[in-house]
Parts: C-alpha cells; structure tokens; sequence
C-alpha cells in the first residue's frame, strides 16, 4: 500500500512538471508570435535548462536559437544563436531538426568568420591610411 501511494505521488508529480512544461512552451510560443522575442528565448532556454529530458526541450532549444537570427528582432545575435545551435547538435544527434539545425550552424558561422575578417581588413585600411599620410608628411618636407 505504501509502495502504492508512492507511486502515485510520482505520478501526480510527473506530471504537473509536463503539465508546467507544456504551459511554458505554449507562453514562449505565444511571445514569439507577438514578436516578443527576448521573453521567449528566455522561456525556451529556461525549458531546455530545467527540462533536458522533457519532448520539448529540443524542439524549445532550436527555438530559442532560431529566434535569435530573425530579421526584426532587435537583440538579434548570431554568435548566441550559433552556440544554441552547436548545443541543439551535440545534445540531440538524432532529433528530426538536425539537418536544419546544421544548415543553421554552417550559415551563422560563415557569417559570423566574415564579420571577423571585414573587422580585420578595416583595421588594416585605417593603418594603411595612417601609413601614407604619413607618407605624404614626409614627401612635403
């Protein structure tokens, strides 16, 4: 009898953590459709956090990544969202999403690589620029 209210204290408590899983999904997702987009990265990372284990917690992974690349949001920021795709990869090689999360990956990284070197080359541009007027300085006298 014990062993039985155990079990179905358990089972009760299984499932209000699914229950305040699937709220929480449902509120990110309705974030995100409001264009609400920093809310509802955070209630997926939260999800993904709290709830590894949990059926949503690949799919609020990607979310939470994906969100973070759109046009219109203003926090936009490829370097989070490539490390929340890495993540999706390394914790769920099986998932359905993979491909996509890949694809995602390899975009966000070649982005990110050509930010760096366009950094890279203006620096050299503004040295080079110092260089020759410097040049010119000495031409004049």
């Amino acid at each position: 009898m014990r062993y039985a209210l155990i079990l179905l204290a358990l089972l009760v408590l299984s499932g209000c953590a699914a229950f305040k899983i699937n709220a929480d999904y449902r509120s990110a997702a309705a974030a995100a459709q409001d264009k609400n987009y920093q809310e509802a990265v955070s209630i997926y990372n939260k999800i993904a956090v709290q709830a590894p284990q949990s059926g949503a917690a690949p799919e609020s992974l990607f979310q939470a990544a994906y969100l973070q690349t759109l046009y219109d949001n203003p926090q936009r920021d490829y370097a989070k969202a490539l490390q929340g795709f890495d993540e999706f990869i390394k914790r769920y090689p099986g998932h359905a999403r993979l491909q996509e999360a890949r694809n995602w990956h390899s975009l966000l990284k070649t982005i990110l690589d050509l930010k760096r070197e366009n950094e890279r080359l203006k620096r050299n541009i503004e040295q080079l620029k110092k260089l020759d007027i410097r040049h010119e300085e000495r031409r004049e006298r």
